[in-house]
C-alpha cells in the first residue's frame, strides 16, 4: 500500500466521528430516563459518603436515615429526619452542600460545561439532551447559556454569602460562621432549605431583616428560573443602548417573563396576606410580634412557599387553615427553568386560563398577553397536575395506612411538601417508620424529576399509533 493511499485512510477514519458517551446514552435510552439514572447515582453516591465514619458525629443512624437526607439534597428538599448540626461532621455538611449545589443546578449542567471546555462541537444529539435538561428552548449556544447559569449562579450566592457572613461571623466563630453563611445561601438559592447550625430552621431570625431579606432573596431569584435572569439582563443592556424609558422594560418582555414575573408577584402577595389574616392573632406564631415584625415573618413565610423549605416559625404551631392554604401553594411551587419545584407558575397560570376560557365559552380562542395558549399547553398542564394529584393520593393513602399517629393534615402537609420540594415540615418527618421515610423519599426523587417523567421513564420506546391517520365519529358523552 502506497504512503498517499495511507494517508487517504486516516483522513477517512478522522472524518469518521465516533460517537461519544453521551452520544451512545441518547442513542439507546430516552433523555429522561439518563436524567432519573443520574440524580439517583448522585443520590447513591451522596448517601454512601454521608454513611462514612468521617461524616457523621456520632454512630448508630441507619443507612436508610442518610439515604433520606442525600435525597433531600440531591431533590432540593430540606426535609431531614435528624439534624444536620448535631449528626453530621463538617465534612458530611460540606458533602450536603455539594450534593444540594450538584442537585440545585442539575447534574447534566456540569456534563455540559466539560464538553464545553474541550475542543470538540457537541453533537445535534447531545445537544438535544443537554437543552431539555436545562429547560432551554432551542439549541443555539448552549454552552454559553448553560456558562452564564452557571456565573449567575456563583454571582447570587457570593452575594448572599457576604450579606449573611456579616451577621453569622458575628454570632459564630468568624471560620464556622463563614461555612454557615456559604451553607445557607447555597441552600436558600437551590431551594434546598437546609441549614447547618440549628434544629429550627431560621426561628432565630425570624426578626432579622438581614438574615431574613438575605434569605428571601435568594429563594427569588433562584425560584424564577435562569431564563428569566438572562432575559433581564438582555433588555437592560438593550435598554441602555438605546437610552428607552424603564418603564418599556416590561412590555418588552417574552410572554413567558411576563407570565412568571406576574404569578410570582401575585403568589407572593397573596400568601403574606393569608399569612397575616390566618395568623395573625396566635400566639405560638406572629400573635406577640409587633407589626414590622408580623409582615416580615409573613413574607418570609410566602416566599419560602416557593419551595425553599426554611421556616422562622413553628409548622406545627400554625393554625389548621393555615396548613390547608400552604399546601396549595407548595403544589404551585416556583417557575420552571429554575432550581425551585412544585407544579411551576406557569402550569398554574395555564390551568387558570383554561378554566376562564371555558367559562366564558371561548376555549378555542385563549390569549394571555395578547398572545393565544396553544391547545398542546394546555393538554400538558392538566397531564402535569394530574400527575401530581395522582402522586400525591398514592403516597398519603400509604403514609395513612402506615402512620396513624398522625394527624392527617400533617400526613397531608408532609406529602405536598415532599413532591412539591419544598422541605416544611409540621414536625412529622423524624417520627415517620421505615416505610414512611420510604414513601417521602420517593415522593421527593419523583418531585424533582417531575412525576410525569418518572412515569415515562418506565414506558416502552413510542411507536406510531395503529389508528393515527383514523378519525372516528365524536363520542356522545354527558359530563359532568
Amino acid at each position: 500500500m502506497t504512503s498517499s493511499n495511507k494517508e487517504i485512510k486516516e483522513k477517512q477514519k478522522s472524518l469518521l466521528k465516533q460517537k461519544t458517551f453521551l452520544e451512545s446514552l441518547t442513542s439507546r435510552y430516552r433523555i429522561v430516563t439518563i436524567l432519573i439514572a443520574g440524580f439517583a447515582l448522585l443520590i447513591a453516591l451522596g448517601s454512601l459518603l454521608l454513611w462514612l465514619p468521617i461524616s457523621v458525629q456520632r454512630p448508630g443512624e441507619s443507612y436508610l436515615t442518610h439515604l433520606f437526607v442525600a435525597t433531600s439534597a440531591v431533590c432540593v428538599t430540606g426535609l431531614s429526619p435528624v439534624t444536620v448540626a448535631d449528626t453530621y461532621t463538617m465534612f458530611g455538611r460540606t458533602v450536603l452542600l455539594v450534593l444540594m449545589q450538584v442537585g440545585g443546578l442539575g447534574l447534566m449542567t456540569f456534563v455540559a460545561l466539560v464538553l464545553n471546555m474541550g475542543q470538540r462541537k457537541a453533537s445535534f444529539r447531545e445537544l438535544r439532551a443537554l437543552a431539555d435538561a436545562a429547560g432551554k428552548h432551542g439549541y443555539d449556544d448552549i454552552g454559553g447559556y448553560l456558562k452564564r447559569i452557571v456565573l449567575y449562579t456563583i454571582g447570587f450566592e457570593f452575594l448572599g454569602f457576604l450579606l449573611l457572613g456579616i451577621r453569622f461571623a458575628s454570632e459564630f466563630d468568624p471560620a464556622e460562621g463563614l461555612f454557615h453563611a456559604l451553607f445557607v445561601s447555597v441552600a436558600a438559592f437551590t431551594n434546598a432549605g437546609f441549614d447547618s447550625f440549628s434544629s429550627e430552621s431560621l426561628a432565630g431570625y425570624a426578626t432579622d431583616p438581614l438574615v431574613s431579606l438575605t434569605v428571601m432573596m435568594l429563594i427569588i431569584v433562584g425560584g424564577l428560573g435562569f431564563m428569566v435572569w438572562i432575559e433581564l439582563r438582555n433588555h437592560m443592556r438593550n435598554m441602555r443602548e438605546r437610552h428607552l424609558p424603564l418603564r418599556c422594560l416590561f412590555s418588552s418582555f417574552s410572554v413567558h417573563t411576563k407570565v412568571v414575573s406576574t404569578a410570582t408577584l401575585f403568589l407572593l402577595l397573596v400568601g403574606m396576606i393569608l399569612f397575616l389574616l390566618t395568623e395573625w392573632t396566635n400566639p405560638n406564631t406572629i400573635g406577640e410580634f409587633g407589626l414590622g415584625d408580623k409582615l416580615l415573618v409573613s413574607a418570609f413565610q410566602s416566599t419560602t412557599l416557593r419551595t425553599a423549605g426554611f421556616s422562622t416559625v413553628s409548622i406545627a404551631a400554625l393554625n389548621r387553615v393555615t396548613r390547608l392554604y400552604m399546601c396549595l401553594f407548595m403544589l404551585i411551587g416556583g417557575s420552571p427553568g429554575g432550581t425551585a419545584g412544585g407544579m411551576k407558575t406557569t402550569t398554574f397560570i395555564a390551568i387558570v386560563m383554561m378554566l376562564r376560557s371555558g367559562l366564558r365559552d371561548e376555549a378555542g380562542n385563549c390569549h394571555l398577553f395578547h398572545r393565544r395558549i396553544s391547545r398542546s399547553d394546555f393538554v400538558k398542564a392538566e397531564m402535569i397536575l394530574t400527575g401530581y394529584l395522582a402522586f400525591i393520593l398514592i403516597g398519603v393513602s400509604i403514609l395513612l395506612m402506615t402512620e396513624p399517629g398522625i394527624e392527617a393534615l400533617n400526613i397531608v402537609y408532609e406529602a405536598v411538601s415532599a413532591l412539591a420540594t419544598v422541605g416544611l415540615s409540621a414536625n412529622v418527618t423524624p417520627i415517620l417508620s421505615s416505610v414512611g421515610r420510604v414513601v417521602i423519599i420517593v415522593m421527593m426523587f419523583a418531585g424533582r424529576v417531575g412525576p410525569l417523567a418518572v412515569i415515562e421513564a418506565f414506558q416502552r420506546k413510542s411507536i406510531a399509533p395503529i389508528h393515527e391517520h383514523v378519525r372516528y365519529p365524536d363520542a356522545d358523552i354527558l359530563i359532568g
